[in-house]
């Protein structure tokens, strides 16, 4: 089940799951913070996700549509057939390291730590890990569709 949210040529759509999710870590660890850790690093898929839908818009895509999983995302959007693809595929990471940048700027100290890292430094490492590991360049991950783009 999705809940769908559209504007225009946008839509954005959520597994219903995931409420349930950061509702489940609420209610079994009532004294952690990691229902709000879980939705700050999805939030960090959502950005990366959003980031190719409005690069294909822009680009010139019909639609885009962007859907999240409990723990993972995708972005549907229309296939150009040329070197836009490569443009809409490094989109995502792009807006992850320019994120990451930034919050290094503003003081974070990238950290996996989850129980206790600062929020600052939890997104910076969620941007960096997710930034730089859609950038190697295997199919069909961020870097192998770019280099596929380029390489015809």
């Amino acid at each position: 089940m999705w809940l769908p949210i559209r504007a225009g040529r946008f839509e954005f759509r959520i597994q219903l799951l995931v409420p349930v999710a950061a509702a489940a870590f609420a209610l079994l660890l009532p004294r952690s913070d990691l229902w709000l850790r879980y939705l700050l690093i999805l939030s960090v898929l959502v950005f990366h996700e959003c980031a190719h839908a409005v690069t294909a818009l822009l680009l010139g895509a019909r639609r885009a549509i962007v859907c999240i999983w409990v723990c993972f995302g995708l972005a549907y959007v229309d296939r150009f057939g040329d070197r836009r693809e490569a443009w809409v595929a490094l989109a995502g990471p792009a807006a992850n390291l320019v994120a990451a940048a930034a919050l290094a700027l503003a003081g974070g100290r990238p950290t996996l730590a989850l129980g206790s890292a600062p929020i600052l430094d939890l997104l910076l490492a969620a941007n960096l890990l997710l930034g730089a590991g859609n950038l190697i360049p295997v199919f069909p991950i961020d870097g192998g569709r770019a280099l596929r783009t380029l390489r015809r």
